[in-house]
């Protein structure tokens, strides 16, 4: 019975710590996408004509790093989402999508103002 519990016990704690594993991964890009991204609110806010260096900047850094880590893009979006939804002012629809091109860079993940993180495979 002791064993048993044991096992039980035991696998419990890789579940959680997997789980666990999995949270901090996800906290920690969710960070680089919340310490990154604010940088180019002014554009897609529509207060300036063009992205920023930083922001042009901190977005290859993302995308960098999106194509060289498994599973990134799919957690960057759902970053970006959570971070913009409902934002006020409202970010303003073409400048999301200008944004890669303004910013010379082709993204391994999505921005838009319909995106469907759950479609991303990477």
């Amino acid at each position: 019975m002791v064993l048993h519990h044991l096992g039980f016990l035991t696998l419990f704690l890789l579940l959680f710590s997997d789980n666990l594993a999995k949270a901090n991964q996800q906290r920690s890009s969710c960070q680089l996408v919340f310490d990154s991204f604010p940088y180019c609110f002014d554009f897609l806010m529509g207060d300036y004509f063009k992205p920023s260096t930083k922001c042009c900047t901190h977005l290859k850094k993302l995308n960098t790093i999106a194509e060289h880590r498994k599973g990134n893009a799919q957690r960057f979006c759902f970053c970006i989402e959570a971070m913009t939804k409902g934002t006020q002012p409202p970010m303003i629809p073409s400048r999301i999508q200008d944004l890669p091109i303004r910013c010379n860079t082709h993204l391994s993940f999505p921005i838009s103002d319909s995106m469907d993180c759950s479609k991303i495979m990477d």
